[in-house]
């Protein structure tokens, strides 16, 4: 049990497809927090040993821990949930595979970025919860979803960033829960292993601020491109939610350039950015067409927008 020095223990949870963005992530934390003592715990399923190495000469803070095959196909065998992805079962998993090794640790989703010192998170106490998260809405109006849910209280929490106190989470049974959850209702639910999630641990949460887990879409256009030289508003930790990551080639803007820096101290320094078309949707087709209009780029806009139209007249 490391806690006690104040180390930091950050727990992330990826298959093969993620391992380039959770490297990426991990190097901002380790960035902005030169003189923390940091372990990064990476939970893997379905990665080859080449991968697995790679991760691991990103940095020595991190230990790559493989996640038994069984632990994850046991829920392909109910066929009504087979399209959620294995990271959601992965993610309940972890605070039984860490509980003789950490008391304390934060989860983090791939697809973040740390712009910010993270000690704090030790003075925040977990003692008498389940865990600490943000609010999924930046002005703490989660009642909808609350609501939705039949949830005990008013607030939601976004399960990108969690600061779990393991104990407390075995001896509610959190994980048994959540399955649950996912088996009996997982195609009912929209955001399913958040929204099981919030079901389980009903209000057994500490709500911390969102500078903890800021939802990159809360931001406007302008302050997009310029967030980072807010030194006194930058969020510890920006989460790119939605299909439009940074990583993409064709999402350029600041978000972009800062994932860039940190991509380029990872092994993965060389590899190429991957392209969105193939994911691309008509909401994207909109999106980008009001994006260059305002940048002035009318050509572009009109192509971006006719797309758009092309898809809807189909």
């Amino acid at each position: 049990m490391d806690n006690k020095n104040n180390i930091i223990n950050i727990a992330y949870c990826t298959d093969a497809n993620y391992l380039e963005y959770v490297a990426v992530s991990i190097m901002s934390v380790i960035m902005n927090n030169p003189e923390q003592d940091l372990s990064f715990f990476v939970f893997v399923y379905d990665v080859t040993d080449e991968e697995i190495n790679k991760l691991r000469s990103t940095s020595d803070k991190i230990q790559v821990i493989s996640i038994d095959k069984e632990e994850i196909e046991k829920y392909n065998n109910d066929f009504a949930i087979k399209h959620l992805n294995r990271s959601i079962y992965m993610r309940l998993v972890v605070p039984r595979l860490l509980k003789d090794k950490v008391e304390y640790f934060i989860y983090l989703d791939a697809d973040t970025l740390c712009f910010d010192k993270i000690h704090d998170i030790n003075s925040i106490d977990i003692s008498e919860v389940i865990c600490a998260a943000s609010h999924d809405s930046l002005n703490n109006t989660d009642i909808k979803n609350a609501n939705r849910l039949k949830l005990n209280t008013s607030s939601y929490f976004n399960s990108g960033f969690l600061y779990i106190n393991i104990k407390n989470w075995l001896k509610n049974d959190i994980e048994k829960k959540a399955n649950q959850i996912l088996f009996d209702r997982g195609e009912s639910l929209p955001y399913p292993d958040q929204d099981a999630l919030n079901i389980a641990i009903d209000g057994n949460v500490k709500f911390i601020d969102n500078r903890w887990n800021f939802l990159f879409n809360w931001f406007n256009d302008q302050q997009k491109d310029i967030f980072f030289y807010q030194k006194e508003t930058l969020p510890r930790i920006i989460h790119f939610t939605g299909g439009r990551k940074p990583w993409y080639k064709e999402h350029t803007g600041l978000s972009q350039q800062l994932y860039l820096f940190y991509h380029h101290f990872t092994p993965w320094q060389n590899t190429e950015m991957r392209s969105y078309a193939p994911r691309m949707r008509p909401t994207d087709y909109r999106v980008y067409s009001r994006q260059e209009a305002k940048r002035g780029n009318y050509l572009s806009s009109i192509k971006w927008y006719l797309k758009y139209l092309n898809t809807k007249l189909r």
